[in-house]
């Protein structure tokens, strides 16, 4: 009898065991029929991701190679050109005139002051040569002012080339944070992942608004260059006198400030995209705070980069 029961117990545990095994392998398979197609979807998601952040920074790199001279299809920059040359013009001529009038009457003053060296003719010649030149610096006003763009515009693609592969060469892999086929199946690595379905979601939005951002400020900037560059007449007409003739420099150096703003901008892209290169090998936590929050860093800087310009340039 008892080696009857002996053999009916052992015979019990091992239908449990055989039960138990069964579950388990079922639960393995509900796992995996969930984890595989999640598991894809957060990687693609998570390149995806990446894709857009290299979009975002090449199309604003492109925006700021082409410049304002080809925004909008060349239209804002030609009316702002003929706003320069049909109506900023005529009003440096007037001013000219006016100031050539002013420093005929200050010479004239001079003369009377018992000096005969004042009243000689050379004089009068140096006023008509800086009348002269005032009025050629005019009229070329405008070409001078897409100079000193083109000149920020050749320093922005000489640094382009020299970081090209760290604007747009980091890539991170998810098996960093998950592997992709796991010995075994558990519901702790599925709600992880569920997780990062989330947050993959939150990082492509912040992308997104971070994309916008960057778009928005190049557009300002853009916007600021043909406005002032518009009046480019005005300021160079105050060259002839030397009282006025810091408000032609302090023009100038606006102008160049602002014609370098883009090369700051890209090299904000190169520093962010220095940062994201040594991603590859951090924990997926740590990888998308430093996407997000250096993101957000990058779309504030960019609204700085008028002022470390203008810091340059002494432009205030």
């Amino acid at each position: 009898m008892r080696s009857i029961y002996i053999q009916s117990l052992t015979a019990g545990l091992s239908n449990a065991d055989g039960i138990s095994e069964f579950w388990d392998k079922i639960k393995q398979l509900i796992l995996k029929t969930l984890y595989d197609p999640l598991y894809k979807s957060v990687s693609n998601d998570y390149s995806d991701m990446f894709s857009l952040l290299n979009t975002q920074v090449n199309d604003a790199t492109t925006n700021i190679y082409s410049g304002p001279r080809y925004w909008g299809g060349g239209l804002p920059f030609g009316t702002v050109q003929k706003v320069a040359e049909n109506i900023c013009i005529p009003i440096a001529a007037a001013f000219i005139t006016v100031i050539f009038c002013w420093e005929l009457i200050h010479m004239v003053q001079e003369s009377n002051s018992m000096s005969s060296e004042n009243a000689k003719p050379k004089k009068l010649m140096l006023v008509l040569m800086k009348f002269g030149l005032c009025l050629l610096v005019c009229a070329k006003s405008f070409d001078i002012i897409m100079a000193f763009f083109d000149v920020g515009a050749w320093a922005s693609m000489k640094l382009g080339e020299f970081s090209s592969s760290s604007i747009r060469g980091f890539t991170v892999d998810l098996n960093n944070a998950l592997l992709e086929n796991p010995d075994v199946y558990t519901v702790e690595d599925l709600m992880q992942l569920c997780g990062y379905k989330i947050m993959l979601f939150f990082g492509k939005l912040g992308v997104c608004v971070c994309g916008v951002i960057v778009y928005i400020r190049i557009m300002l900037w853009f916007l600021e260059i043909l406005l002032y560059a518009s009046t480019a007449p005005i300021p160079y007409s105050t060259w002839i006198n030397k009282e006025w003739s810091q408000v032609g420099m302090n023009y100038t150096r606006k102008m160049l400030a602002l014609s370098f703003e883009g090369f700051f901008m890209l090299l904000l892209f190169a520093i962010y995209g220095s940062v994201l290169a040594g991603l590859s090998q951090g924990d997926f936590m740590q990888n998308m705070v430093m996407i997000i929050g250096c993101g957000f860093a990058l779309a504030v800087m960019m609204f700085k980069t008028g002022n470390i310009s203008a810091s340059i340039f002494n432009a205030h």
